[in-house]
């Protein structure tokens, strides 16, 4: 049995043929696809093979294919283009949500992560200090001097990666939390951005 599509009166075989693209030929399939606004490859597919096909068939008959117009090849490249950046702005688009999720995920792991650190200290460190007679506020100004210490280390150690990757190579070692080089910024705005 013979099929007619709904745009022509041409007739489609019975047979089904099925191959596997190059790469570039799929990217470029899809790219003609977005521009043409088809929904499926097939039309496109039987096009480009109808075009193949002709051009195949003019050099047989020693015919020189009418070249391009430039107009024509500029128009379809830009088009081309266009697709691509589309395609571009939407990956970015979910990168980003992606990246905002991250760092909602990381900003709830580090709340934790202080309130179990503040629940310990409150618990078991502050109860044997109180003892020896030390008061809240000198018992404060030790945690957050653990607290800055800590962060201090975390920046030494973003810096060192930052450094490291900047000049190409891997990470070698982990960097003290109290480096001669360095001194020990209370800022946070000169601390490193990892991204």
């Amino acid at each position: 049995m013979q099929n007619r599509t709904k745009s022509n009166k041409r007739t489609l075989a019975k047979k089904v043929t099925s191959f596997n693209m190059y790469f570039d030929q799929a990217t470029q399939i899809q790219a003609i696809m977005e521009t043409t606004g088809a929904g499926k490859d097939a039309p496109v597919l039987r096009t480009l093979l109808v075009e193949a096909l002709a051009a195949r068939r003019s050099r047989a008959a020693g015919i020189e294919p009418e070249q391009m117009k430039p107009t024509t090849a500029v128009s379809e490249t830009l088009e081309d283009l266009q697709a691509l950046l589309l395609k571009n702005i939407s990956l970015s688009e979910k990168s980003l949500r992606i990246e905002g999720l991250n760092l909602g995920l990381l900003q709830e792991m580090l709340a934790e992560a202080h309130a179990t650190r503040r629940l310990c200290w409150s618990d078991l460190s502050m109860p044997p200090l109180r003892e020896k007679g030390i008061g809240s506020e000198a018992i404060s100004v030790r945690f957050d001097g653990q607290t800055e210490e800590a962060r201090q280390y975390a920046y030494g150690v973003a810096r060192h990666i930052i450094e490291e990757n900047g000049n190409g190579h891997a990470m070698d070692h982990e960097p003290s939390a109290h480096s001669s080089e360095e001194p020990i910024e209370a800022e946070t705005e000169n601390q490193p951005m990892l991204f």
